[in-house]
């Protein structure tokens, strides 16, 4: 993102319970003006995972106003406040970058808007989880708000999210488990996890590298949790301790947390 023009703008924090932004300290002139220009692109990132991208005809000081205090029926700017309150309350970091065009492109006698082109590109290619990238197709703001006027959205996934150290679950490791590395937990162990979209980290009972990778909650109708990103890494460790068809166990440790076991009596 940075490579192609987009600058760091600031990051959001809690205030009395309220989302703000802040600006980083050592551009903070140079931020606070981008914030004021019109027809921008903005992205929410933790880390380096590029979570929403979004844009707005108006200033990106004004948009943020929405996920600031958004109204009952902003589905978008309530989803991304959501989200971002949780992250926070989880001491993660939520990252801002924007994007204002400098360049301006005309056909004919007509300027085309760079950035409401560009959002759609990006959103295709990046397939952020906030956008929908969970769901197998991420769409910008404005085609979410077309989908919501034609269909009427479906039930939510009714659970209670559970403290630290919720239980031991299995799962038969199936071909498609053992040879790509994507994981339905199954509905027991889904009662103790995150919401769709946030993040999850797969810890290992043996020496392997933890893999940060996705909830997903919209693939199965059931709205048990599918585990998505990094996959390649976690069928890598299946392959090496298992044999298709073989019977997994593992262990929610917390809302965001799942330990693989080795050998089921660890």
């Amino acid at each position: 993102m940075l490579g192609i023009g987009f600058v760091e703008v600031g990051k959001w924090i809690s205030v009395e319970e309220e989302l703000a932004y802040e600006t980083p300290r050592d551009a903070a002139r140079y931020a606070q003006a981008l914030m004021r220009q019109p027809n921008a692109l903005y992205a929410f990132l933790h880390d380096e995972n590029i979570l929403y991208i979004g844009k707005t005809t108006r200033s990106l000081h004004k948009r943020f106003q929405g996920y600031r205090r958004p109204g009952k029926s902003q589905r978008t700017n309530i989803r991304c406040n959501k989200k971002i309150r949780e992250l926070l309350a989880k001491g993660l970091s939520v990252r801002i970058l924007g994007f204002v065009p400098i360049t301006h492109f005309h056909y004919g006698d007509f300027e085309i808007n760079l950035a409401a082109g560009l959002e759609d590109s990006l959103i295709r290619t990046i397939n952020p989880p906030w956008n929908g990238g969970d769901r197998g197709g991420a769409i910008s703001e404005t085609e979410e708000r077309e989908a919501a006027e034609e269909h009427p959205p479906a039930a939510t996934y009714n659970r209670t999210r559970s403290s630290k150290g919720c239980g031991r679950f299995s799962f038969t490791l199936a071909k498609t488990y053992f040879t790509k590395g994507i994981v339905n937990v199954g509905v027991n162990a889904s009662e103790h996890l995150g919401d769709d979209g946030e993040p999850i980290l797969v810890k290992f009972s043996d020496a392997w590298k933890d893999v940060g990778s996705r909830i997903n909650r919209t693939a199965n109708k059931s709205g048990g949790v599918r585990i998505v990103g990094n996959n390649r890494a976690i069928a890598q460790w299946f392959q090496r301790h298992f044999k298709e068809g073989d019977t997994i166990a593992f262990e929610v440790i917390d809302a965001n947390t799942i330990l693989f076991l080795e050998n089921p009596g660890t």
